[in-house]
């Protein structure tokens, strides 16, 4: 179990690790103008993924878990709803490309393979984290880790943002070709439907893209509304670190959902002894991103002044994001409940919208959405666990 911790986290840890590396990289090597360019065609990149994913990966993860015997089905299964979703996902990315100026559009569409690879990695990766195969995922993290911070440095550091943009059209061959073996199995596998499979999937679709859309709504209204790479590269290093935190603590959420979906407790059980962990990491997290504030003329530097007083907000939306808007939500996914955490996270993105659509660019406008989205999600989830309290099985095991 031990060992098995350790692998997990190790894993996690790269690729936590990876954005901020990748993100510090690209400051030091680009202009302010050029890492907003970056970080717009980034948003799309992001957006889109969260929704032409299909819920495939939240899909894989859970059943991988009920069916430990049978996951190499299960991805099979999985791959073969996913492709759809890419197609389409493809096509809306390389759409967007055309709304945005051109030096913006072109880095959109060096990011059309990386979406691809990003939509079977991360099924794959839920694949291996439902088998509780975690050992996999942290050689395949460190390989395409190095391999990608290798490349985009060096390619950002000759070419700058085109050789930055180039490392990400080349990021099948860092990212997916380290597990194409595992690829290959899953096809030879026996074919199966496992029912509520695409149903889970569909609904879950629904609750990432409205949580993704909280996050990267900002950027598109920045960019749409004001065209100001600059604010767009205020507002991103003003909430990377902060909701990184929301990420750190995602990881250990992840950890433990194979975990409850298999334990006989009700939601309400599950938050109820995870939250003494939850806040304490939550709030060492937030005072150690305060400390970090202190050091931000050294990094990001002088040039990002201007976005230090957002910072200090956004630490307070990153704790928001990070205890029960993140928890609750995933306790009642694990359990099967996955309409309501889909519908946790469509109330947040409705919070978020009526503030966003009148912030213009104001950033503290977009920032006071972001904390009121977060607190929503966690006060519709904390209800439904809470009405859900007496429930102990999880919906679709054998025992339900």
């Amino acid at each position: 179990m031990r060992l098995q911790a350790f692998f997990y986290l190790s894993g996690n840890l790269l690729q936590r690790i990876y954005p901020f590396a990748e993100t510090f990289l690209l400051t030091a090597l680009l202009s302010v103008e050029d890492f907003g360019r970056w970080s717009w065609a980034t948003s799309f990149y992001v957006g889109v993924l969260s929704f032409t994913h299909g819920g495939i990966p939240a899909a894989t993860l859970r059943y991988s878990a009920l069916h430990p015997h049978q996951a190499h089905s299960v991805l099979r299964r999985a791959i073969q709803k996913l492709l759809p979703w890419m197609g389409g996902g493809l096509i809306v990315l390389f759409s967007l490309g055309w709304t945005v100026p051109e030096e913006v559009r072109w880095v959109t569409w060096a990011y059309l393979p990386a979406l691809g690879a990003t939509l079977i990695g991360e099924t794959i990766r839920s694949h291996l984290r439902g088998r509780l195969d975690d050992k996999t995922i942290l050689l395949w993290q460190l390989s395409s880790s190095l391999l990608g911070l290798l490349l985009t440095g060096t390619l950002g550091g000759l070419y700058g943002l085109r050789g930055a943009a180039l490392s990400r059209a080349l990021q099948p061959l860092w990212g997916i070709a380290p597990v194409g073996g595992l690829l290959w199995r899953a096809w030879q596998a026996p074919s199966k439907a496992f029912p509520g499979f695409g149903r889970f999937g569909w609904i879950a679709l629904w609750g990432n893209v409205a949580m993704e859309g909280v996050f990267v709504l900002p950027v598109w209204f920045l960019g749409w509304r004001g065209g100001s790479e600059i604010l767009i590269a205020h507002w991103r290093w003003a909430t990377l670190l902060p909701l990184s935190l929301r990420s750190v603590l995602a990881q250990i959420i992840l950890y433990f959902y194979p975990i409850w979906t298999q334990r006989r407790a009700s939601p309400w059980q599950i938050y109820r002894s995870l939250w003494p962990l939850l806040h304490g990491l939550g709030l060492s997290g937030a005072l150690l991103l305060a400390a970090a504030g202190m050091f931000w003329e050294t990094f990001p530097g002088r040039a990002y002044l201007a976005a230090r007083p957002y910072y200090w907000v956004a630490i307070l939306n990153g704790y928001l994001w990070s205890t029960e808007a993140l928890a609750l939500p995933n306790i009642l996914s694990s359990k099967g409940y996955i309409a309501y955490f889909s519908g946790a996270y469509l109330g947040a993105l409705g919070v978020a919208v009526l503030l966003y659509s009148t912030a213009g660019s104001n950033l503290w406008i977009y920032l006071a959405g972001l904390g009121a989205a977060g607190g929503t999600a966690g006060v519709i989830a904390g209800w439904y666990a809470y009405q859900m309290r007496g429930n102990t099985h999880s919906k679709g095991s054998p025992d339900s």
